[in-house]
């Protein structure tokens, strides 16, 4: 028997705030592109990379999105852009693309399983590395920044 749950993909599992940063920029970026189309998406990678980056990163996007709007199980259920919850799909689709970003391949093509087609498995986790390999670069330069404006010795708790 099965029990009758509203788990929609739209759930609030997690905060914005509580996010490691290539969570969640990916999850800007899928906003920005549910809300808003490539152009929104777009603004939000330049937010946060070069102009040479985003617009790299905006093509393997693009390449994610095409494959996800052919394939897709269902549509990824998506938060507002300012919304500090982060639902079920988005947190599930970040995972993804860090997963397929970091080398994680057969996590990251267990997750595509449940967003598209056997088929487009591969096709959709190949998207996903080189977007999320893009997006990781960027919070890795942060993250050096944030290091070089700390002074040495600083205790963080």
């Amino acid at each position: 028997m099965k029990h009758a749950r509203d788990l929609s993909g739209e759930l609030p599992v997690a905060a914005m705030q509580g996010m490691e940063p290539l969570a969640a920029l990916v999850i800007g970026a899928l906003r920005g592109w549910n809300r808003g189309g490539a152009g929104a998406a777009l603004a939000t990678l330049r937010a946060q990379m070069t102009e040479g980056q985003a617009a790299a990163a905006m093509a393997a996007m693009c390449d994610l999105a095409g494959i996800l709007g052919a394939a897709r199980r269902r549509p990824l259920a998506c938060h507002a852009p300012e919304c500090p919850c982060v639902g079920a799909d988005e947190a599930t689709f970040a995972r993804f693309v860090r997963e397929a970003a970091l080398g994680e391949r057969e996590e990251a093509l267990l997750l595509a399983s449940l967003m598209v087609d056997g088929l487009a498995i591969t096709g959709l986790t190949d998207a996903a590395q080189r977007f999320g390999l893009h997006l990781y670069r960027a919070t890795l330069r942060d993250a050096a920044a944030f290091a070089a404006a700390r002074p040495a010795g600083t205790t963080l708790h």
